[in-house]
């Protein structure tokens, strides 16, 4: 009895065990070939530690970033050119790339450009090319030659140096160098194996040339020769090269697993295994092999993934540019494949029977088992088994297609169907009618497309026939406002409703959209025909949130996702070029916090944050059921965070919480700059070594700038999303760059900048990076703002010099104007007191004696004439005074009139004869009024002294003129004169004061007969 409950005790242990202990699977796999490196024939891939692959191939060396195969000679800035077949290379970790060529052994420099050959001495055998490369304590070792082949090693630390020749021998040649586990190196031929000792004596150890390698993706190495199998890290489990198996004491081996092992040379290890992620790799025959080697009490459990890879060639398997995964080729032949330990963040649920369903309501039933509605039928899952198949519902339900559902707070669902009459509720196990109450017919044969709960409780039906409301308790239903039969609703399909934030009910129609006050009947349209802000792109509309009063989520049918405020109209579209894989859209759910968006599309599920921008787009290739998604079939479990979304090929499920952590995070590469240079007029690329260090700087006349980016993963098939932004004096905003890699800069205003750029895999996780560019963008001197604002402030301070200058030169001209209206008046005042007022006060004087004192006839007539004579030489000098005044700048001809008019009005009635002795060629210049005004009274005053003073009988004016100036000479024959003026005359000196004013002079000449007054004037000053 006892013994009996033993064994039943160790069954129930071991059953416990089976069930409780750790599933031994390798994670899920994900093959793609490589699109760019179809047609390479790579022989030989290394990674640097900048994040790029380096190939040697058939075609010659190239450098590859995911996207782009770049040929060596085009990175080469000094140095030779490589031409032929490469046959290996290795990238150090100080980012030197070392290449093995036919002709010998070149190192290169990416930041740099430079390219520089080894040097080595001269090999004569049957060819002298690189055979095998290794990178071993701070040494490069490889060999040489075949028929002799010969072993370098060459001192990393001192790369300059000649390589040093370690060993050599007559025949074969070194297909590999790999260390032992005690650090020695073992030399690999295709007939025989040996090892370098430290004293550097090689010793033979193998007549064969067959070897065991781990190489982990840290670069850590472990080679063995295949004289015993290899040993997993825990357990008594060992592999060779075909056969799995297990083996404890006194027990023979058994065989857990077979394979049919991968062709290999001396070059290739008969059993090459990659650990990842705790995970060992390797090639079998048109296959890859994964095997768990975490610590776990139940046996391993090999898996087999089918590999279609060339078997006639050397399979090489080795670690993409970031170590997160795999490259398998066959050596030589073209194409490489992309193997990727995967943790799927969307599962697709299965279906019994292999069945493709094309799905519609998702909830979940009272009993906590998944419900799908389908054209197919109705599905459900077990509530415990969160990726169990679905299966046929045989329950007491409706034979309909259950197009949309509302789970109640009491866990009763509401069911909405397609071409059907009736919506019906859901409750312990019971169907039961939604009965038509309304007073006209019930509309039949229509579909219900969706269902809503508000905060009052109410229930809302939306479907071909416009707006229901439900009453529950009473299992009846109303089309609302049924009474008016013009009521836009009726004619409506309302694909979608959701409530506001103030109880307003927002609806998706084929007609627009419209946004319906429940209490008071009042609705508002939005759609093409509106005026703005009310106009949409389309009246097709499909899918409605309301996620915030002022943000309405409105997809539509061939128009994207759009982002409408009430009363500003639409804000943001995203279609088909502005991050969504389809403009038809199906749903958009917002689960809490509500900061992120899942939008359904005709081509995939995108997960897209408002606020950043960013988005991930999740297809098939992610392990969705299907990339085509139904409207209205979505639904967010928030009891256990999943979504669930279905289309025409099943449903599927994820964790939305865990979809940024999904994969690994990669770095985010700067791999190229094309740039136009106006000096001269040159378009240039140049390859970047992952960064762009010394900046970015736009030249006067440079038309643009563009970068090539990319990440160090091989993600999935869409290789990553950019997005930028360039701050200059004050912040900016993330822009996508779009589906494409290329950042092109163009038309930037002068100035500084700093250029931010972040990347992200497909599934939206970020990179580790983000890179910062500092960006100068210069202009020709004249454009610079500086220069602009000198200019501006020298043309203010000329235009205000010039501004002051005219105040200060009107100042001047009015100052200058009131001296010359001073001197005209003084002028004016001196020539009327010393002429006019002097014959005034002779014509009184004359007058006063005729009035008081008796007088002859004789002496009145004498009084009268002298009286008569005072009043004409009164009035001759008003009228010169006025002429004076009045004239302005004359010729020499039109004062030579005057001049004339003058003397015949003076000289005959005095009894005196005048002659003018003018030169025929005298020129006619012009007279300012100052030089006219005191030349002509000089010449006045020189005409009243004659006939004054002289008793002359004829008067001689003679004017004579050259560039200096006028002279003028009038001369008389009468009794004459020394020149000195008289007691009490003034005439003399008025003339001399009249020529200084003007810059002349006057000079008295007495001749042998009579007088002359010579006055010398010059015509400017």
């Amino acid at each position: 009895m006892r013994l009996k409950r033993t064994t039943i005790l160790c069954w129930l242990v071991s059953g416990w065990l089976l069930g409780t202990g750790p599933v031994v699977r390798a994670q899920t796999l994900v093959q793609q070939p490589d699109r760019v490196l179809s047609t390479v024939g790579v022989r030989d891939v290394s990674s640097d530690p900048a994040g790029f692959a380096w190939l040697a191939a058939r075609q010659g060396m190239f450098r590859y970033d995911g996207r782009q195969l770049v040929p060596l000679n085009q990175l080469v800035r000094q140095g030779p050119h490589l031409r032929g077949e490469a046959i290996r290379v290795l990238a150090d970790s100080a980012g030197t790339v070392w290449v093995g060529m036919h002709d010998g052994l070149y190192a290169f420099v990416p930041a740099t450009g430079k390219l520089r050959q080894v040097p080595l001495p001269r090999l004569t055998g049957r060819h002298s090319r690189i055979n095998a490369l290794l990178l071993h304590r701070g040494a490069l070792w490889f060999g040489r030659g075949m028929d002799p082949c010969q072993v370098f090693r060459l001192s990393l630390r001192r790369p300059q140096q000649p390589a040093r020749l370690v060993w050599q021998y007559p025949q074969g040649l070194i297909a590999a160098i790999e260390p032992n586990s005690a650090g020695q190196l073992l030399l690999f031929s295709f007939e025989r194996t040996w090892r370098l000792t430290p004293g550097g004596r090689v010793v033979p150890v193998a007549s064969h040339s067959q070897r065991y390698r781990v190489l982990t993706a840290n670069n850590a190495r472990r080679t063995q020769l295949n004289t015993r199998p290899l040993r997993l890290p825990s357990g008594p489990y060992f592999l060779t090269d075909s056969v799995l198996y297990e083996r404890r004491p006194s027990q023979p081996p058994r065989v857990l697993a077979r394979w049919l092992r991968n062709r290999s040379s001396a070059a290739v290890p008969r059993l090459n295994v990659l650990e990842l992620d705790s995970t060992w790799y390797w090639l079998g025959s048109g296959e890859l092999l994964a095997l768990s080697i975490r610590r776990r009490r139940l046996p391993p459990e090999l898996q087999h993934y089918p590999l279609p890879l060339a078997r006639e060639w050397n399979g090489w398997l080795g670690f993409n540019r970031d170590r997160t995964g795999l490259w398998a080729f066959a050596e030589g032949m073209p194409g490489v494949f992309k193997v990727r330990p995967w943790r799927a963040p969307i599962q697709a649920l299965p279906v019994t029977g292999d069945q493709r369903l094309s799905t519609r309501a998702i909830s979940r039933l009272a009993d906590g088992r998944l419900l799908v509605g389908s054209y197919s039928g109705t599905f459900t899952q077990a509530a415990d088994s969160p990726l169990a198949p679905l299966r046929r519902w045989w329950g007491q339900v409706p034979d309909r297609v259950w197009y949309c559902s509302l789970r109640l707070p009491d866990a009763r669902l509401v069911v909405g169907f397609e071409n059907d009459q009736s919506v019906g509720l859901l409750a312990g196990g019971r169907f039961e009618e939604i009965r038509w109450v309304g007073t006209h017919p019930e509309p039949t044969g229509k579909t219900i497309f969706c269902l809503l709960r508000d905060r009052a409780g109410r229930v809302w039906a939306g479907g071909q026939q416009g707006l229901f409301e439900l009453d529950l308790a009473r299992r009846t239903r109303r089309r609302y406002r049924e009474g008016d039969p013009t009521w836009p609703l009726h004619h409506c399909e309302i694909e979608a409703v959701s409530e506001g934030a103030n109880g307003e009910l927002w609806l998706a129609t084929n007609r627009g959209l419209y946004c319906l006050q429940p209490a008071t009947g009042a609705l508002r349209h939005y759609g093409p025909d509106e005026p703005p802000p009310y106009r949409l792109p389309t009246s097709l509309l499909r899918c409605v949130l309301a996620a915030h009063p002022d943000s309405v989520w409105v997809g539509t049918l061939d128009a994207g996702l759009l982002l409408l405020h009430p009363r500003r109209g639409v804000r943001r579209q995203l279609t088909l070029g502005r991050g969504l894989p389809s403009e038809a859209v199906a749903f958009v759910l917002a689960p809490r916090p509500g900061r992120v968006l899942w939008v359904g599309t005709h081509n995939g599920l995108v997960r897209y944050e408002p606020r950043t921008g960013r988005r991930s787009d999740l297809t098939t290739a992610d392990g969705l059921a299907t990339n085509e998604l139904n409207r209205q079939s979505s639904w967010y479990d928030a009891g256990r965070q999943r979504l669930y979304v279905g289309g025409v090929g099943g449903v599927s499920v994820l964790a939305p919480q865990d979809l940024a952590t999904a994969g690994p995070r990669p770095r985010l590469l700067l791999t190229s700059l094309t740039q136009h240079h106006a000096q001269p007029d040159t378009i240039r690329t140049d390859y970047l070594p992952g960064t762009l260090p010394q900046g970015l700087e736009l030249a006067p006349g440079d038309a643009f700038a563009e970068l090539a980016l990319s990440l160090s993963d091989d993600g999935g098939s869409e290789l990553g999303r950019f997005a930028y932004r360039l701050r200059g004096t004050g912040p900016a905003p993330w822009q996508e760059l779009g589906p494409g890699n290329r950042l092109r800069l163009q038309g930037l205003e002068p100035g500084d900048y700093t250029l931010d750029i972040r990347g992200e895999t497909e599934l939206g996780t970020p990179t580790r990076n983000v890179l910062r560019v500092p960006v100068r963008a210069r202009t020709y001197w004249w454009r610079r703002p500086g220069v602009w604002v000198a200019l501006t402030a020298l043309m203010l301070a000329v235009a205000v010099g010039g501004v002051y200058g005219w105040q200060q030169h009107r100042g001047r001209r009015r100052e200058q104007r009131w001296q010359a209206e001073h001197a005209l008046r003084q002028r004016i005042a001196a020539d009327l007191h010393d002429d006019v007022g002097n014959l005034l006060t002779q014509i009184s004087m004359h007058s006063d004696l005729l009035r008081e004192t008796p007088h002859t006839p004789a002496q009145t007539r004498d009084r009268l004439d002298a009286l008569a004579l005072a009043s004409r030489q009164a009035g001759q000098q008003m009228s010169d005074v006025v002429w004076s005044l009045h004239a302005g700048p004359l010729r020499l001809s039109q004062l030579l009139e005057r001049m004339r008019d003058h003397a015949q009005e003076v000289l005959p009635p005095a009894g005196l004869d005048v002659q003018f002795r003018i030169a025929p060629d005298l020129p006619d210049p012009e007279l300012a009024p100052a030089r006219l005004h005191n030349f002509y009274l000089i010449y006045k005053e020189a005409l009243h002294n004659v006939v004054k003073h002289a008793h002359a009988t004829t008067v001689t004016v003679q004017l004579a003129a050259d560039p200096a100036g006028l002279t003028l000479t009038v001369a008389d024959d009468g009794r004459g004169h020394d020149g000195r003026p008289r007691p009490g005359g003034r005439g003399l000196a008025n003339m001399q004061a009249r020529a200084q004013a003007v810059g002349g002079t006057v000079r008295y000449e007495p001749v042998t007969t009579g007088f002359a007054v010579v006055v010398a004037l010059p015509l400017a000053r």
